[in-house]
């Protein structure tokens, strides 16, 4: 037996990128928000933008927090904080660029007597975040997220 899921079984996202004319573009999503998006000054761009790298790791660390919240929202954890860094490393084989690996850290603080609660949403997070499942089989990826109780 097949069981419903509480979310939809199909999704799909869209976005535009129109070119600024200098050296980046103005990247569009649903409901009109934009994000300025621009070559780094290291590659001759003007920097002024976010790098699709950055954005690339901004996307996981945002896909990754989401997750954690729903978890969190489903066991209703007493959540303090929650602050996730990551780092995607890139090296030159000689044709170009590629992603060899990203690093996710943070620190999650929860209530008192919510640590294993705690510990069990960043499980779930790792677990189940779409981001980080769909390059898992492409990319290293190594998560060292602490769980605390508040003081």
């Amino acid at each position: 037996m097949k069981l419903k899921a509480k979310y939809p079984e199909h999704i799909e996202y869209q976005a535009t990128t129109n070119w600024d004319g200098q050296t980046g573009c103005l990247g569009s999503v649903s409901n009109g928000r934009k994000v300025v998006l621009d070559t780094p000054k290291t590659y001759g761009g003007r920097g002024e933008g976010i790098c699709p790298d950055e954005l690339f790791v901004a996307s996981l660390l945002a896909c990754l927090n989401n997750t954690f919240l729903d978890f969190q929202r489903r066991f209703e954890l007493e959540l303090i904080s929650l602050e996730l860094s990551g780092a995607a490393t890139a090296d030159f084989d000689g044709s170009g660029y590629k992603i060899t690996g990203v690093k996710v850290s943070g620190t999650v603080i929860v209530g008192e007597d919510e640590l294993e609660t705690g510990k069990r949403c960043a499980e779930l997070m790792q677990e189940y975040c779409h981001l980080s499942r769909t390059i898992a089989d492409c990319l290293p990826m190594e998560f060292d997220v602490k769980v605390i109780e508040a003081e």
